[in-house]
């Protein structure tokens, strides 16, 4: 069987060629191209205003921080269920996090579970859109609308997705995206605000501006690195060396193997922003962006034929929960994210079948002692949490390869006992 990797990066070989020539003719910081960049998206989403941002999580900083200055209330209510410095830019920008269960269909925020924390000190709601699947942004809206507190759309894993027609990240007041390498739209790292708000916007923008452009030397290590990491899962490589990696640290145990390619293993609280985050997205980033924008749908026609073998395929195993589209909702699956029992075991099995998949890094951040101040139960976060298995929509991925991982998953659960 011909082993395929979990993941493979967005934009290769041609973003690394890109960025090799833009370094070595020195033209990193050169020309307006992170303008018609922000004007592109605004083009695409409808939006007045989209400012780049070095970091998605930077520009959720900003955000917040600007809310909770002009509201003068502190609460904001987020998804326990995403990385650990979604909830630290709210701790960052001076804010109260208040965490809500999620809706175990889909890992997103459950639109149930926000009456009772609403109440008027509550600033903002973040609603994280993960592993490309739209929340339930119409009934989330209007309890927003209720309390007179903004939306934000976490839309990191979910570029490109709709609801209702509009784009995911111009629902709420405001949307933030992701273009770092693990996104569909990758120049190793950046994001983007947008918003119909103009003082918001001019007051991101402001503080923006006053903060120097990433530094070659930075971006070059950064291109470096990923550069290692899409040569470890290319064809030439993956198949003799670095499937069998991936097997045996996998196979030593979830705390051993998967810890060492996570950085969500070991979280931190911070209370300032670290100062090298204080930066500005370069001209080659944006020239980067720019040349994949065009690339969105017809990646997304490819993940979703994917997504629909998975679908098709594992119908029926009372096991395997799906994930399942909301009506109205066009998701992008960034990758399709089923839970299983005992999420280890069924790797296990489909690694020993030469199929490479991976568990969702991302824990219950409710749980965290790091976050104890901010500790609440949430028992559907905690067992979707421990029960993710994400299986490869990436474009390029073979439905052979898919069909695979849909026979080798419809044998392990035909041998399971039947009480399990």
């Amino acid at each position: 069987m011909t082993a395929w990797p979990r993941f493979k990066f967005y934009g290769t070989p041609d973003i690394f060629m890109a960025a090799a020539r833009d370094v070595l003719a020195g033209r990193v910081h050169d020309g307006d191209d992170v303008a018609r960049l922000e004007n592109e998206v605004c083009r695409m989403t409808g939006r007045r205003h989209a400012v780049a941002v070095p970091q998605a999580r930077v520009g959720l900083y900003l955000v917040i921080r600007e809310i909770l200055a002009r509201t003068q209330r502190r609460k904001v209510i987020l998804s326990p269920y995403t990385i650990y410095d979604v909830v630290n830019m709210v701790v960052c920008a001076g804010g109260t996090p208040v965490f809500a269960d999620v809706d175990p269909r889909s890992g997103n925020l459950d639109p149930i579970t926000l009456p009772p924390l609403l109440d008027d000190d509550t600033a903002a709601v973040i609603v994280t859109h993960l592993h490309g699947m739209l929340a339930d942004l119409s009934a989330i809206s209007a309890l927003c609308d209720t309390h007179g507190s903004v939306l934000i759309e976490d839309v990191a894993q979910a570029f490109g997705g709709r609801w209702h027609g509009r784009m995911a990240g111009a629902v709420g007041q405001v949307g933030i995206f992701s273009f770092g390498r693990a996104k569909n739209v990758n120049c190793f790292f950046g994001g983007m605000v947008i918003t119909d708000d103009d003082t918001l916007a001019t007051t991101i923008r402001t503080a923006i501006r006053q903060w120097p452009e990433v530094a070659t030397a930075v971006l070059a290590k950064r291109v470096i690195h990923c550069a290692i990491i899409a040569m470890a899962v290319s064809r030439l490589v993956f198949p003799w060396l670095t499937r069998h990696l991936f097997r045996r640290l996998a196979l030593v145990g979830e705390r051993t193997g998967a810890a060492l390619f996570s950085t969500e293993r070991n979280p931190i609280v911070r209370h300032t922003l670290p100062v090298a985050w204080h930066c500005r997205l370069t001209p080659m980033q944006a020239r980067i962006a720019l040349t994949q924008l065009s690339g969105i749908s017809t990646q997304q026609e490819q993940r979703l034929a994917l997504a629909r073998i998975y679908a098709d395929g594992l119908r029926g195993i009372p096991e395997i929960t799906h994930p399942e589209s909301l009506p109205g909702a066009e998701d992008i699956f960034l990758g399709y994210a089923i839970q299983v029992p005992d999420r280890l075991a069924c790797q296990e099995h489909l690694l020993w079948s030469g199929l490479d998949v991976v568990i969702q890094h991302i824990g219950n951040c409710a749980d965290y002692d790091v976050f104890a101040p901010f500790q609440r139960h949430c028992p559907q976060t905690r067992h979707v949490a421990d029960s993710v298995l994400i299986l490869p929509t990436y474009p390029g991925y073979p439905h052979a390869q898919a069909k695979n991982i849909v026979c080798a998953l419809r044998s392990y659960f035909a041998q399971q006992p039947e009480n399990q």
